[in-house]
Parts: structure tokens; sequence; C-alpha cells
């Protein structure tokens, strides 16, 4: 069968020449001349083809390293690392080969092979960093030999001062073995060169970043200034590369610099709008510049186009915050929780959130949700038993709070902290357990005796209730010695001073709490009416009972009040001129 294909092969060739020498005689018959077909002189004896050694070298590295590339896509890695050594034999100044097969080697726990092969590299070809940066990081990684990992660091940087990666092993080597002087050295030294790439500075600004956070602290302003110096030299020559500019903006941002920064994403956005998460970040931006109304939009348009976008709803979440506009606020987490239901912090926040913004009913939904989605975390419990408590289903909350009290003694007692007591107080007191409340704002008070707050409830509760007056009085003055400008706290004193029937100081320290407090409060109000009505003096008594029904219309015991002595204010004789 072979034998008949070459056949037929060799008639058809046979034939095509034919034709063609049959054509070129018909053109050369027609023109009038013959010609002489014949072999020229010089392709009578055909000098044989050669390859130098060097040639033949390279010519078999290309064929290797395309056998390799081919088993490597057919039959593994494993497989193709034979031809690929093959390769290196042949041209270890191969660089890139070198760091795959150095790699796959260390892979597979053979670090001396790996070292060889780039040491081969290393002295193929002096001139590329690659090699010597990939041994440095080895040596000092996961050899610990920072000596050996310093010498090939040096011979990076020395190739290649300008390449930010071989700054990088010098500069992390120095951090290793404590050379912080000669850090700061180098990074003198790059701020004296004429480098005009953008995104060496920003490299250089991300190392300068990551020193200031190992310490986990606040970045000082002299840090800052460090870091902007290079993010500036970036923003000098970063060009139209919208990556580069939106990197350079987001350091701005982080520094505080929003302006700065707005000008650079809008540049970044004009250059490619679908960068991934610039919009994100333009709209924290505007934001920030105070422009709420242009970072919406942004995520709107964001989150249309991808109703999957995370970070968007997180976005727009924080801008609603920000706003103090909870219930939007809550949506926009609501909408992300539906994207990213296995977090558990994303439920806190919408619990705390609608706790806030008095949305119990929705605090209570996600508190019972989370609680059985992660029952190994005893503070969805706590939440839920605080939810219960805003709701008034106290019986419910009371049983939550001893859940979280001991199941939190065995498995994590630090949950059991001044503000659990507190709010389990809170809740006993609410629901009319005055005793039980007590003696849990009193420990509240032993664990965290320089908080004012639990001071000041217990003398409250206790004033309002019209018992263990003296003792009220010292718990509220040692409230006011820890924080002696707070209203509400002037007016739990002046609160027990009534119901000790000192009416004149209650009314002096109940005006004096109104005068502190930043906004009317129709409690306080209420207890100077109610002061004042003690000593006789109904017409303001009457006033400020109007006051504070005009905050809190729907209190039917203000009504009551006012309905009362609105009349005997009418019969008073009207004041003599």
């Amino acid at each position: 069968m072979i034998g008949q294909m070459a056949c037929l092969h060799s008639l058809r060739i046979s034939a095509c020449l034919a034709s063609f020498v049959g054509w070129v005689a018909f053109s050369l018959s027609a023109a009038g001349s013959q010609a002489d077909f014949q072999v020229p002189e010089c392709l009578a004896h055909p000098i044989p083809f050669e390859l130098s050694e060097r040639a033949e070298k390279t010519a078999e590295a290309h064929a290797r390293y395309m056998q390799a590339i081919f088993e490597e896509e057919t039959e593994g890695p494993d497989k193709a690392l034979e031809n690929k050594k093959r390769v290196l034999a042949l041209d270890p100044g191969f660089c890139d080969l070198a760091l795959d097969v150095a790699q796959h080697h260390l892979r597979r726990g053979e670090e001396t092979e790996a070292l060889s092969i780039l040491k081969d590299a290393v002295k193929a070809s002096p001139g590329n960093p690659s090699a010597p940066i990939a041994l440095a990081t080895i040596y000092l990684r996961q050899l610990e030999k920072p000596a050996l990992a310093e010498k090939f660091a040096v011979i990076a940087y020395d190739i290649a001062p300008d390449n930010s990666s071989a700054f990088e092993v010098l500069w992390e080597v120095c951090r290793a073995t404590g050379q912080n002087k000669r850090i700061e050295g180098l990074f003198q030294k790059a701020l004296k060169s004429e480098n005009k790439n953008p995104a060496f500075w920003l490299d250089l600004a991300d190392l300068r970043l990551r020193d200031t956070k190992r310490s986990k602290r606040p970045i000082s302003q002299s840090e800052w200034e460090k870091i902007l110096v290079l993010v500036d030299r970036a923003a000098q020559t970063s060009g139209k590369d919208p990556e580069i500019l939106s990197r350079t903006a987001d350091y701005y941002f982080a520094c505080g610099d929003a302006a700065s920064a707005l000008e650079l994403y809008k540049a970044a956005f004009e250059r490619q709008p679908s960068l991934t998460g610039l919009r994100e970040k333009l709209a924290d931006c505007h934001a920030q510049t105070g422009d709420n109304a242009a970072a919406a939009q942004l995520l709107d348009e964001v989150i249309a186009e991808n109703p999957m976008n995370l970070a968007a709803y997180d976005a727009l979440a924080r801008i609603r915050l920000r706003q103090n506009e909870l219930p939007a606020a809550l949506t926009s987490m609501r909408q992300a929780l539906v994207v990213a239901p296995i977090d558990p912090r994303r439920y806190e926040d919408i619990i705390r959130i609608a706790l806030r913004s008095g949305d119990n009913e929705t605090a209570l939904q996600y508190a019972s949700e989370a609680e059985r989605r992660f029952p190994y975390l005893t503070g969805f419990t706590l939440l839920r038993a605080i939810s219960l408590s805003q709701s008034k289903q106290h019986a419910a909350a009371l049983m939550a709070f001893e859940r979280v009290l001991i199941e939190a003694s065995n498995s994590n007692p630090e949950m059991l902290d001044p503000s659990f007591f507190m709010s389990y107080g809170a809740a006993a007191e609410q629901a009319g357990h005055y005793v039980k409340a007590a003696e849990l704002i009193k420990t509240a008070i032993s664990l965290d005796p320089e908080n004012a707050e639990p001071y000041n409830f217990l003398a409250y509760m206790w004033a309002d209730r019209n018992e263990n007056l003296d003792a009220a009085e010292q718990l509220v003055h040692r409230a006011l010695e820890l924080a002696p400008q707070n209203g509400a706290y002037v007016d739990t004193l002046g609160w027990v001073y009534f119901h000790q029937g000192r009416y004149t100081e209650a009314v002096a320290e109940l005006l004096r709490a109104a005068s502190l407090l930043e906004k009317p409060d129709p409690v306080v109000l209420d207890h100077i009416g109610d002061a004042y009505e003690k000593l006789g003096k109904t017409t303001e008594a009457v006033i400020y009972w109007q006051k504070a029904h005009g905050l809190d219309p729907k209190n039917p015991t203000l009504a009551e009040k006012i309905d009362q002595h609105s009349s005997k204010v009418a019969k008073q004789p009207e004041p003599q001129p």
C-alpha cells in the first residue's frame, strides 16, 4: 500500500513538472527564442550542508525544548523534566528555564540540584539578575543561610540596581540580618538614580510600607513622609498607565490625601474604566471628599453590572454608615451576605447595625440564623440575648444570657467581661428582676472599677425605684468623678436628690444636666418639670412637661401631667405690674 502511494505521488510530481516544462517551452517559442534547459555549473556538484558545533547545540536545544513543552502538556512535568535538563546542559544560560527546573527540584525537596542549576545559570549568563535573585531567596528563606543569601543578593543588585526584585531581595537579607543602616543607604542611593520606571518606585514604597506594618502600630507622620517621597517619584513618571496611576493613588488615599488620589483615580478611570477595583476605589475617594452622591452612583453601576460584586456592596454600606443612613446601610450589608453567607463577621455587623438603628426584629432574625449556622460561636447567643431584651421578650432574653454565662464559663471565659454583665444586668432590670440586676451590675463594677457607666446605671435604677438612695448617691458621685461633664450622670444625681426630697438641689442639677446634653432629652425635661412641681412652681413644671411631650408625643404620662396641671396654671392670678 505504501509503495502504491509513493508511486502515485511520483506520477503527480512528474505530471506537474511536464506541464510546467511544456508551458515554459510554449512561452519561449511564442517569443521566437529557444532556451537550453541545463543545470548550472555551480549546482552540478553541490557542497554538503554542515552546521557549526555551536549551531548544532542550539538546534538540539531548541528541539529538546519543544519536545519538553509537548511532554509537559501531554504527560506532565515529571516526564518533561529530563528533556528540560538536557536543554540546560546544552544552554545553561537559559535563565527562565533554569528557574523553572530549579523550582521543580525544590518542590521535590531536591535543594542541591536546584542550587547547582541556578549557579550554572549565574556563570553562563552573568548579566541576568534572575538566577542570583532565586539563589539568594533559597539561601535566606529555605536554607536559612543569610551569609550566602547576601552574597547572591549583592550580585543581583550589582547587576541591576534599578530592578525592584534585586532591590527587594537585598533589602530582605539586610532586614533579616539587622542591617538597618544599610537599608536606609539603599533607599538613599535609589533616590539619587534617574530611574524612569514608576513601578520601581511603587515597589520601593511597598517595601517601606511593609517595614512599618511589621511593628503593628499606626504609621507615623515621618514614616509616611519617607513613603510619599517614593510615591511622588512614581507620580512624576507614571505617564498614562492606568494601573500605575491607580497604585499611586492608593498611597495618597491611604495617607489621607484624598484630593490627590481623586485626580489620579479619575485619570486612570478615563483610560481604563474596566480596571478591576478602580470604580470602588474612586467611589471611596468621592465619599472621603464628601461627594457621597457620586460615590453611590459609581457603586450602583458596579452592582448593576455585577450583582455578585462583594466589594461594591461593602463600599456602599460604608458610605451609608458615614452618612448615618442605617437602614440603607443594612440593605447593602444584607445583599453582601447573600454573596458571602459563610462569613460570621457579616452577620455580626448586620446585627449590631440593626440594634443601633432600633430594628430589633432584623437583629433578632440574623442573630438566630447566625446562632444556628455557627453554633460554636457563643457570641451569637449573646447577640440574640440582647436582641430579645430589646424586643421586650424578657423571659427568653434571660434564658439566653444564662446560656452564654454557662457556655462561656467553660469554653470562652474572656467573653464574660464588664460589657456582658452590663448587658445581662440591663436585661434583668427590664424584666423586673431588680435584685438580680443589681448583683450583675455590681459584678461589672468589680471587673472594671474605672468605668463610670455601671455606677450610674445602678444609681439610676435605685433612684427610679426610690430605694437605697444613700448608696445611689455614692454611686453617682463616683460616676461623676470619672466623667464630670456627662449630662446623663448629672441627671441621675438630680433624680437622686429629687427622691431624697432635696428639690432645690434637684432642680439645679437637672437644669445643669439639660445644658450639658448635646440634644434635648425628654426624660431630663420631665424630671425638671417634676422637681419644679414639688417646689410649687406649677407654671415652670408645665412648661418643661410640654417641652418633653413635644419630643415624646406618645408618652401618656406626660400628657396626663399636662392635663392635670394646666387648669391650675390658668386659674393663677396674673402678676401685677
